[in-house]
């Protein structure tokens, strides 16, 4: 397929990958978070055909490391990342700025998530290139996700920096056509030499005078870059200024709004700004509408800009007035409405009988709250929790993490914080010090197999260090499952050249007051190591070795074998009772209205036989 060039439909993220590939890419490090995963999934698929190295590194600051070490050898390298990964390398990122990267040109593209769909934050990331001074391009729509990254290795190459590609969800997860260019398998110098003097001391201010210096070059060069498009008259009574997929919304917007002199013009090349550009634009409009997301970057930018030039009497509407929002996503209405504000007409998107029908059409939507899987462990231990919390009066707190088990914030509140990577054992070993403050709950904390090995072992080591009285509790479900099953070095099951990591051997040599190993596919023997462990003073970690019931399915195992789980309607207590569907809610539970029963959905039940502790009646039995 690959030497097929027809037009291809692609997503944001299969697009940006494809240009990485054409541009001759020969090493892409990245760790799975969306909406970015795709883009390092894509290349995964072809590394080996085409001979280039592709890795899920532990975390995103190894990963970026990694790939500013090829590309200081001379290899084109990419890094990939969602918004909260660029936290995580940025303590490397705002100092490697300072190091020209090297001839091979590096790339690092990051995707941010507006209104937060899969993420606990909408954090805006284009902030980092201002920290870094890098130059930062958001493109618009699927070929110029694809035409970017040719072009951000170019500037890095020509320039010696990093440059960053910025994506959004609706960038990296919609799809669209591709015009396709071949793929190259790329002969690279050889022997590799590695740049010198890798380091900024004794004086990282000079570097940094000479990275301003660079800033104002690329600059320029992006006053010529065709990828900002400029379409106004010579007067226009609006201009909207829109980055990444906003110039979409901006485009139609202006179509909608019926009025005749508009215009927009669309930036990629938001950092530094390409000044000639911008002026010009302007210049020739007498309102200026700013649309992006998720903050007024690109705004304040230029309203800073504007100060500058000479005879601009134009007025300008954004998030700093309030006419666009500066939270969640932007959309077409929210663009229309911003327009009529600017120009001082009403707002009338929508007539009255097409919002009617909205407005139906919203009574019938079923409310799905997100929930675990049929059958997940981690349904079990939060179960658990639940009941060891009952038997301790509620002094209990479980300081949680990211993954899966985040979803424990929707299961009775089973976990009290949920903030980033390796934060609840963190968090947790804070608070296991606090019994000398009159604290008298017990506390612990819950991290998945993944999330142990990306960012939980300083803050293990902390706990021990300070003697903290902390139960972490470590989900080992033998994959990434929250991102697409990607594998960690944790798995047994690893692919040829790579090597497992035990995470078993790390908690030992850590050295924890108490270790156990349990089963969380075991519900009552896991209600009685929570409630026996947690009451422990020290440091104690609990392993729970259980394999994700969807990565079950993807391996091809079968269930089927298992005895079927039923209802015994003359043992079951009904409404009065309801502690299966509507406390435990494992989704293969569901409500039978006209029976006030319970009902077992048999092709969705994986025959776990958890349900069948949980009933306190022995209605729910297992053949």
């Amino acid at each position: 397929m690959d030497d097929d060039t027809s037009p291809r439909l692609m997503s944001g993220n299969e697009a940006m990958a494809r240009g990485a590939l054409e541009a001759g890419v020969g090493f892409c490090t990245s760790y799975p978070g969306t909406p970015s995963t795709g883009i390092a999934e894509y290349i995964m698929s072809r590394a080996e055909s085409i001979g280039i190295h592709a890795e899920w590194s532990v975390n995103e600051k190894v990963a970026l490391e990694a790939a500013a070490g090829a590309s200081w050898a001379g290899i084109p390298s990419l890094c990939s990342m969602k918004s909260l990964g660029l936290n995580v390398a940025s303590d490397s990122l705002l100092s490697m700025n300072l190091s020209e990267s090297g001839d091979g040109g590096f790339v690092i593209i990051v995707g941010d998530d507006p209104r937060g769909h899969s993420t606990s934050t909408e954090q805006d990331s284009r902030f980092y290139a201002k920290a870094a001074l890098l130059p930062l391009l958001e493109p618009s729509g699927y070929q110029e996700a694809k035409d970017s990254v040719a072009y951000a290795f170019d500037i890095s190459r020509k320039y010696k920096v990093p440059v960053i590609i910025r994506s959004t969800t609706r960038l990296s997860h919609s799809r669209g056509l591709v015009n396709l260019c071949p793929i190259d398998i790329h002969d690279f110098p050889r022997p590799l030499k590695m740049k010198e003097n890798l380091f900024n001391v004794p004086d990282p201010h000079l570097a940094r005078r000479d990275l301003r210096i660079k800033i104002r070059k690329i600059s320029e060069a992006f006053d010529k870059s065709t990828f900002n498009r400029l379409r106004v008259k010579k007067e226009a009574e609006l201009l909207t200024i829109a980055s990444g997929i906003c110039q979409k919304y901006a485009e139609e917007a202006m179509e909608e709004i019926g009025v005749e002199n508009t215009g927009t013009l669309g930036l990629v090349t938001t950092h530094p700004l390409p000044k000639k550009v911008v002026a010009k634009a302007i210049k020739r409009a007498q309102n200026i509408l700013f649309l992006e997301e998720t903050d007024p970057f690109v705004e304040d930018a230029i309203r800073s800009f504007s100060t500058e030039l000479i005879s601009v009497s134009c007025k300008f509407h954004g998030k700093q007035n309030d006419l666009v929002p500066a939270h969640g996503e932007i959309n077409t209405d929210l663009a229309i409405q911003g327009a009529q504000k600017a120009l001082g007409l009403k707002f009338s998107r929508l007539d009255e009988k097409e919002e009617k029908i909205r407005e139906s059409a919203r009574k019938l939507l079923i409310r799905r709250p997100l929930t675990f899987c049929a059958g997940c462990t981690h349904r079990n231990v939060y179960w658990a929790v639940r009941k060891v919390k009952q038997r301790l009066g509620g002094k209990l707190f479980v300081a949680g993490d990211i993954g899966c088990y985040s979803l424990g914030v929707f299961y009775d509140e089973a976990i009290s914080t949920l903030f980033s990577m390796g934060s609840g054992i963190g968090i947790a070993s804070g608070l296991g010090q606090l019994h000398s403050f009159g604290l008298d709950s017990r506390i612990a904390a819950v991290a998945g197999d993944s999330t142990f090995l990306h960012a939980c072992i300083p803050a293990l080591i902390n706990a021990k260090h300070k003697n903290a009285n902390v139960t972490l509790m470590i989900l080992d479900n033998s994959t990434t499952a929250m991102t697409g099953f990607q594998k960690h070095p944790g798995e047994e099951d690893q692919p040829e050249g790579q090597r497992m990591v035990s995470i078993e051997k790390i908690v030992q040599a850590i050295d924890p007051d108490f270790y156990a190993v349990g089963d969380a596919a075991d519900l009552s023997s896991t209600i009685a190591l929570i409630h026996s462990t947690v009451r422990k003073d020290g440091l104690n970690v609990l392993l729970f070795k259980s394999i994700c019931r969807l990565e079950e399915q993807r391996m091809g195992e079968s269930y089927t074998e298992q005895g079927r789980v039923y209802i015994d309607s003359d043992a079951c207590h009904g409404e009065s009772c309801k502690i299966c569907a509507a406390q435990f809610g494992c989704v293969a539970i569901g409500w039978h209205d006209e029976t006030a029963r319970p009902i077992i959905y048999d092709h969705v039940c994986v025959r776990c036989g958890a349900c069948v502790i949980v009933c306190p009646h022995d209605a729910i039995k297992q053949g």
